[in-house]
């Protein structure tokens, strides 16, 4: 007969080989790098809106690289490294680079990373601004902007309702303000879900958007100027969902993955 300590650690045995098995089991968080930092923009206040607001809705755990800092003319180190992309499941670029001497060198490293390892990209507001010298950095993106319009209120218009990324934005979206993007081309295989007029060319400009790079799916929005737009339910529940599609965590009806899905709604 077992004595009462063999048995005790019989079930100990069972209990951590029970327990091993679950944690196996179990999803693992999309391994998000987040860069950001630069001039113009609260990029130290945004990081924060950002990784506490989608970890609220979806199952993530973060990298956050703000070496930049303050500075528009810093190239993070990062980017130095040729596998600098490994070990991520998706990449968001919230960053305000413009200041470079040169843009083409980190474009190239930036987007060619993405081209080839089909790690997806996730691109906010300034982060078109960045690099903008730079051709490859605009086919990166999907769309070519250079310059903005005023920053106001404005109206977003949803382009794509049934799309599972715009599912929670509503037919439009007027946040606290919007410093408008031009958007001087939209890149043949971009899809625009969500645009907006601007009176000083007289039309209406992409602002949310999905685009093939290589391997690698690219979500893009042109909002992301103004904290409170950031940290409106609206934006974050559409970045979320940004991010589950482009990382494949959507089932066939569009709604996100339960393993992946903490509090977005479903159909």
């Amino acid at each position: 007969m077992l004595t009462l300590a063999k048995r005790f650690c019989a079930l100990l045995l069972v209990l951590s080989i029970g327990g091993q098995a679950i944690a196996e089991d179990a999803p693992q968080p999309i391994r998000a790098l987040l860069v950001t930092g630069g001039g113009w923009h609260d990029f130290e206040t945004q990081k924060k809106l950002i990784t506490e607001g989608l970890s609220e809705r979806i199952h993530i755990e973060w990298t956050v690289d703000y070496e930049a800092g303050r500075r528009a003319d810093f190239s993070p180190t990062r980017f130095e490294d040729e596998n600098w992309i490994d070990g991520f499941d998706i990449v968001i670029h919230n960053h305000g680079l413009t200041n470079l001497r040169e843009h083409e060198p980190l474009a190239a490293r930036i987007a060619d990373a993405h081209y080839e390892s089909g790690v997806p990209a996730v691109v906010i507001h300034n982060t078109l601004h960045s690099l903008r010298d730079s051709e490859k950095w605009h086919e990166f993106m999907g769309v070519k902007s250079r310059v903005h319009e005023s920053n106001r209120p404005r109206e977003i218009k949803n382009l794509a309702p049934e799309h599972p990324i715009m599912r929670d934005f509503g037919e439009t979206w007027t946040p606290a303000t919007v410093e408008l993007y031009t958007i001087e081309r939209v890149d043949e295989g971009t899809t625009v879900l969500a645009d907006c007029y601007g009176e000083r060319h007289d039309r209406r400009h992409a602002t949310y958007w999905t685009h093939q790079y290589g391997k690698a799916p690219v979500f893009g929005t042109t909002i992301g100027h103004d904290n409170r737009a950031v940290a409106d339910p609206v934006y974050l529940d559409t970045l979320a969902r940004g991010v589950l599609w482009a990382t494949g965590k959507l089932d066939d009806d569009g709604n996100p993955l339960p393993a992946w899905n903490r509090t977005l709604s479903t159909r």
